[in-house]
């Protein structure tokens, strides 16, 4: 395989369709009245992951997708792109047991790739009551992107401006290619539009418009422009030709212009997020063949996701920790990068050991190219002019995402520092109501009304109640094997001084079935109602199957 392949070539492939169904079946649907499933709960926008999950296991597709775009605009992207290892399948019960989790963000793929294929309608035709007030969203990222949509579903009329010719932020721009390269983005955008936004490509806010006239145009602003260029290391030799920004080099690779990077047999990474690692994994796959990751601090302060730094070092990228880069050596292409040990004292404002450098060891790591990873500069200049407040290194916002100024919304990374596509996606969408409150001027015309949950209850025959749903136990078969309490994600589970099977909370019980599984004896089962199969949009599964 030649390097462009390789580089093109993605982490996590797409399912056919019996793989889908076999996998779908591996799912437990979990939940319960009280109690969300783990994946759905540690899921940023509360996808129903069980039920799309059981949509696909029974024939269809669309319907999942359905499920997954009523909760996340972005659900093909996010498929692609999510840490599902951290999220949605590093909760799953199924790990418990030390069993592999189900393969979520490959069944959300299938089922959003194979509506969005063939151009399917993933959105219902919602009749929101038209309003007059227009809203301006800056930034066609992954945050503006889902609080342009959400407006749209609650009525309003939405402009995007963009400075860039094509949308999707760091998702189009800095996500390195073999996660995703640029689709399912566009089916998405086209998704948005027929939902009745205005997108205005090339168009610098403060530049080709003005704020003045932004504020005369729109009633709310939302501000999602992310963060800015890579942080610069301002060190010697940084001009040197071979050393990149992070950024610059996701944009020239993903793009296909391979040409241009020329990396040699040596590459030097430097910094310890998820860019990095990005790099690194990146320029294995572009033939070097030595690839050096340099970090400060020591693995376990390393702010990338473990697993994305275990599958690095099985791909052949090394590490050395402790060390800190003091100037590129080259005369016009940079060849070595001079470094000093670091080690670690007292905490820092990050809550992490500081790094100091220890005098007198400085070293040289040879290199062909550098890459800079080290972050991003927030775009404090801009939200300057409009004299919004920041607080601690980022836009400052309150529990509506509304700034410091009433008519500025806000979300995504300027108001974490760098977050998850599906952290942003998740901002846009609470922002959208934030705004929609605002407009509204007061709380109960955006809310809804307050689910009435049903109390636990405990019977005297053994069974423990969540509304319709209940974990039975007969006490006179328990053997007292504690297997169901070993399995029991949610730990409600226990012996007593008899040693025979209790429940210490039935309100916290996801009804996995775990237990029932486990137990050779029966004396412990969960009993689900059987419930009517009807999807978003109202109709019976047949007629909404698309098959």
């Amino acid at each position: 395989m030649n390097p462009a392949q390789d580089v093109f070539t993605e982490l996590h492939p797409p399912l056919m369709e019996q793989q889908a169904v076999v996998e779908a079946s591996r799912c437990l649907e979990c939940g319960g009245p009280l109690a969300p499933a783990p994946c759905v709960s540690a899921c940023p926008t509360g996808i129903d992951i069980p039920r799309f999950i059981k949509e696909i296991r029974e024939g269809r597709p669309l319907d999942a997708a359905r499920t997954i775009f009523a909760a996340n605009i972005l659900g093909g992207t996010c498929a692609r792109v999510c840490p599902v290892e951290e999220l949605c399948e590093g909760a799953c019960v199924l790990k418990k047991e030390g069993r592999r989790p189900v393969s979520i963000g490959r069944l959300q793929r299938y089922a959003t790739d194979w509506a969005l294929d063939r151009n399917l309608p993933v959105r219902p035709s919602e009749k929101a009551p038209r309003r007059k007030a227009s809203i301006g969203v800056i930034g066609a990222g992954p945050a503006g992107l889902a609080c342009a949509a959400e407006l749209a579903r609650l009525g309003y009329r939405v402009t995007v401006y963009e400075r860039r010719e094509l949308p999707g932020g760091l998702v189009t721009y800095g996500i390195a290619p073999y996660k995703q390269r640029y689709e399912p983005l566009p089916q998405e955008i086209e998704t948005i539009r027929q939902m009745g936004v205005e997108f205005r490509f090339g168009v610098t806010v403060g530049v080709d418009i003005s704020f003045e006239q932004l504020e005369q145009t729109h009633e709310a602003i939302f501000l999602g422009i992310g963060l800015g260029e890579d942080v610069p290391m301002e060190i010697e030799g940084e001009h040197l030709k071979g050393v990149w920004n992070s950024l610059e080099f996701i944009e020239q690779l993903k793009w296909g212009r391979l040409e241009q990077l020329q990396l040699g047999e040596r590459v030097v990474v430097i910094g310890g997020g998820n860019t990095a690692i990005d790099v690194a994994r990146e320029s294995v796959r572009l033939g070097a063949r030595e690839v050096v990751v340099l970090y400060r601090r020591t693995e376990e302060q390393m702010p990338a996701y473990a697993h994305e730094v275990q599958a690095a070092k099985k791909e052949g990228v090394q590490f050395r920790w402790l060390v800190a880069p003091l100037r590129f050596i080259g005369d016009t292409r940079v060849r070595g990068v001079e470094c000093i040990q670091m080690r670690l004292s007292a905490a820092d404002s990050s809550g992490r050991p500081r790094p100091e450098p220890v005098p007198g060891t400085e070293f040289i790591v040879e290199a062909d190219t550098v890459i800079k990873a080290i972050g991003q500069r927030p775009q404090k200049e801009f939200f300057e002019q409009l004299g919004i407040e920041f607080q601690h290194g980022v836009v400052k916002v309150n529990e509506r995402f509304q700034t410091s100024r009433e008519k500025y919304f806000a979300g995504g990374d300027c108001i974490n520092g760098g977050g998850t596509v599906v952290e942003a996606v998740q901002h846009g969408k609470l922002a959208a109501r934030g705004i929609h409150r605002f407009l509204s001027r007061t709380e109960e015309a955006a809310a809804a009304p307050s689910p009435v949950f049903p109390q636990p209850v405990a019977t005297r025959d053994g069974r423990y109640y969540q509304g319709d749903f209940y974990l039975a136990i007969n006490r006179a078969l328990c053997k007292g094997c504690a297997l169901c309490v070993n399995s029991c994600p949610t730990e409600i589970l226990f012996l007593d001084n008899r040693s025979k099977i209790a429940v210490r909370d039935i309100s916290r019980c996801v009804f996995c079935g775990l237990c029932e599984a486990r137990c050779p004896d029966f004396a412990i089962w969960i009993e689900k109602p059987n419930r009517s199969e009807v999807n978003l949009y109202g109709e019976s599964a047949a007629a909404g199957s698309g098959q």
